[in-house]
Formats: C-alpha cells, structure tokens, sequence
C-alpha cells in the first residue's frame, strides 16, 4: 500500500508552520547549551593570578623553543616532528577526517552514472525443438538528485567540516605534546647523566677517605675505632657504586625512549644535551589568559561541540519531506550492437518522487536524541577540558616562583655544605675530628649539590609544562615586540 498524502495527515494550512516549528527548534538547539548553566563551561580569569614576581615587563617572549636557545634541543624536536610514528598516524586521522568531509559534500549535489547491459539468450520452440536466440542491448544514462530543501545535507556537511577541524586541532595538540615530550625526556637523560657524575665523584671523595684509613691501618696508628671507619667508610663507597648502576640503567631507559620518539631504532646510543639549557626570559607579569585559548585541545572540543550541533540540526531535518528526482537517457535494441546509438532505439525517462517518513518504530526520534546526548557530552567535555587547562596553568606559574625560592635556598645550601666538606677533611687530617665527621660532611654535600641539580631540571620542565600548557610560548600573536624580560632564577 501507497503511503497517504500529506494533505491527508495534516491540513494544508497547517504543514507549512510544522515545517517551520521543526526547523525552529533545531536552530535554537545550537545555542541552547550555552545558556545552560549546568552545560556552559567555565570563563577565564582576565589574567593569570599565580604570576611571576621577577619582571615587570609587558613584551612578549619568542616561541617556546626560542625560550632555552640550545641548537640540540631544538634538532631533537624537529627530528621528533618530522619522524614519529604516532604523529603520522595522527595526520593520517586527519586525512581521514578531510576524505569524511568530502563524503558529506558529495551528498548534495546530483549523482550521474551510467551503465551498459549487453545479453544474449536462447531457448526451444514448438515440439521441433527448434532453437530461438534473442540480443538485448542496453545503454544509459541515469541522474539523481535530491533536493536538500531543508539543508539536511548542507547541517550534516558543516558538522564533518567541524569534525575535521577538530581533528586538525588534535594534531596540532600531537604535536605539541610530542615536543613537549621529547624536550622533557632529554632533559631528564642530561640530569640523569650529571648526577651519575655527581656519584662518581662522590666515590672519588670516599675512597680518598678510605685511602686515609687504609695508610692510617698500614702505619700502625689503628686502633679499634679505625677498623670500624674503614667498614663504614667501604661501605658508603659500596652504596654509592650501587646507586650509580640505578642512574645508569635510568640513563639507558632515556635514551631508548628518546630514540623512539625520534623514530629511530632504540639502540640506546643517543647523546643528548651536553648541558642544561638555560632560560633566559622571565614569565611577563599580566600574562592575558586569553593565550590559552589557543590551545589546540580547547580548539579541538570547541569544534567538536559544533559538529554535534549541526548534527542534532541534521537528524531533526530529517524529520521533514524529501523531494527526489530522476531521470535518464539512453538506447535500448535487440538488433544488432551496431544499432544501439541509432536515434530510432533512444529512450528516456523523468520523474520526481515526495516522500515522507511516517513510521520507522522511533528510530528518527532516538537518533534526533542521539545526536543530542553527544552534544551534551561534548559541551561538558568542553567545560572539563578548559577547567584542567587554567589548573595547569596556574600550578605551573605558581611552580615557577616556587622554584625560584628552592634554587636560591639550595645554592646556599651546596655552598655551606662544600665548604664543610673541605674543612672537616682537614680536621680530621689534623686529628681534630672524627672520620665519621668527614663522611657525614661528604653525604651532605653530595645531597646537597644532586638536589640542586634535581631542582634546576625540575624547573627547565616545568617551564616546558608551561609552554605546553599555555599551547605555546609567551608571544601574543597580536603584537610584535621581540623584546624579552630576563629571567634571573637559570643563569
């Protein structure tokens, strides 16, 4: 049975306002979670209220690679970009995303194709079994085309226009993070690397000590207490032997994690950074949150909520009646192939088709709620997303003044503790204190100058969080000024 006319659903006069109310509502969907204070996401502060205390400069620092000024670093991350797997992947995803895109604007416009029917039969006639063979040959041209009079099709292709972009932002989030990653990683392989230094002159120290001990034993000057300092004392330099081969087997963890992310086979032989970076920008006081707009994964959530809107916009167009139209030409002939283009076995057809969707057990409805429910999600996503990147933001520039403080404290710390160092091995040549003074004093110092060290790269990749954080560096792309503040906490 024929489905009834619209005219038999509705009166006439009213299916022109039931056109217009579903296309009201689904346009008002698009801007209905904004006013939703349960969906809307957080505002940004106008500034950033943990801010660096050092500098009172307003102009903009170059880009975050610029901020450490070291060639290497810069040619690990560049080889990063340009050879990682996994960033290939993402821009294959990407590719992926343009093709789909692509696919929704296909649907609105025509489709032609043609089609060529070449076929041959035979059968028995009568009871002579006589033998009847029949040519069939067929060639066309077929046109279709359905109007997008409510924009169905136009909603659905702004939606994969929106998902493309959003995918275009995750790739640009990618690559972020790998840099990040990999300036992070050979900065830990360089502390890593120095504080095994560290070990092995603190080895060097004690078995100075011991090498006093043992002279002391071998001179004849040895009491019951020298024998107790030489256990303790080999047993420090065991201890710090034991610790070097941890860092080592750390060191080698960086340098095959570094060279996979490099897209190198981890053979475990990359160099690496021969010394720490220095940064020599401060953080501008005021710096506008504005900034962080810019990051890729709050771009990427913004244009994933406007997919899902023009989605819930599509599902509900779909709803309203669809025009079609067909036609096509071509030639038809049981004669012989050469006469299949004569104008005598030409053919064509045209017609139009209106339908509309009576009843499909809920299926619109559910899909129209679908597409809903994945709105709703992207938003609170959205809203999510940005409250974990102003969190970021703020602990790393609160991070930062932190920081400053520690290193101060603890280059006072190294300093005393050095100087104890020196002063109770000549005491103790000098028979005024204890050998266990001297290792203690040997301990301290050696705590004290691997802290240093940990506190300095710590705040090298914090400030890398930062930038990561902020979805780049300082600069704000709406000024020019190259003048940077000074940063006095890494020289």
């Amino acid at each position: 049975m024929s489905a009834p006319p619209m005219s038999r659903l509705l009166p006439h006069r009213l299916f022109p306002f039931c056109c217009l109310a579903v296309l009201g509502v689904s346009g008002c969907a698009g801007q209905a979670w904004r006013n939703d204070p349960t969906l809307a996401a957080p505002e940004p502060p106008p500034a950033w209220r943990a801010v660096a205390p050092w500098t009172d400069s307003s102009a903009p620092p170059a880009p975050w690679l610029d901020d450490y000024r070291n060639e290497a670093l810069t040619s690990l991350v560049k080889e990063a970009l340009e050879h990682n797997r996994d960033l290939r992947a993402a821009a294959a995803r990407l590719a992926a995303a343009n093709a789909r895109a692509g696919i929704a604007a296909a649907d609105r416009f025509p489709s032609l194709d043609t089609d060529l029917d070449l076929a041959r039969s035979e059968r028995l006639l009568g009871s002579r079994f006589d033998k009847v063979r029949a040519n069939n040959f067929n060639w066309g041209l077929n046109f279709a085309w359905e109007a997008d009079l409510w924009g169905r099709f136009a909603q659905a292709h702004k939606g994969a226009r929106s998902e493309r972009d959003a995918v275009a932002a995750d790739f640009d989030a990618a690559r972020l993070s790998l840099g990040a990653t990999v300036a992070k990683t050979a900065l830990t392989l360089l502390e890593t690397r120095l504080e095994a230094g560290l070990i092995r002159e603190n080895i060097a120290s004690l078995e100075k000590t011991l090498a006093i001990l043992d002279r002391k034993l071998e001179g004849g000057a040895a009491d019951d207490r020298t024998a107790l300092e030489i256990s303790l004392s080999r047993s420090d330099v065991e201890r710090a032997r034991a610790g070097l081969v941890v860092l080592q087997r750390a060191e080698d963890a960086s340098r095959r994690l570094i060279e996979t992310l490099l897209g190198r086979y981890p053979e475990g032989t990359l160099e690496g950074l021969s010394e720490l970076p220095t940064v020599r920008t401060g953080i501008p006081v005021g710096l506008p949150s504005d900034l962080l707009m810019r990051r890729p994964d709050l771009l990427a959530a913004e244009r994933r909520i406007d997919a899902r809107i023009h989605d819930t916009k599509s599902a509900r167009r779909a709803l309203l009646p669809s025009v079609r139209i067909n036609a096509g030409g071509g030639y038809s002939t049981t004669a012989a192939f050469t006469h299949l283009v004569t104008p005598q076995n030409m053919i064509w057809n045209i017609g139009s088709n209106f339908a509309q969707q009576l009843f499909q057990g809920g299926r619109l409805l559910s899909d129209i709620r679908l597409t809903e429910a994945d709105r709703d999600e992207a938003v609170a996503q959205y809203a999510e997303t940005a409250l974990t990147a102003f969190r970021e933001v703020e602990t790393a520039l609160a991070a930062e003044a932190f920081y400053v403080k520690q290193l101060e404290a603890l280059e006072r710390a190294t300093a005393e503790a050095s100087r104890a160092e020196r002063l109770s091995l000549s005491n103790y040549e000098n028979g005024v204190v204890e050998v266990i003074t001297v290792l203690e004093s040997q301990r301290r110092n050696f705590d004290a100058r691997t802290a240093l060290l940990r506190a300095k790269a710590e705040r090298l990749r914090n400030r890398v969080d930062l930038h990561l954080a902020l979805g780049g560096g300082f600069k704000n792309p709406q000024k020019n000024d190259e003048s940077q503040p000074p940063d006095p906490g890494l020289h």
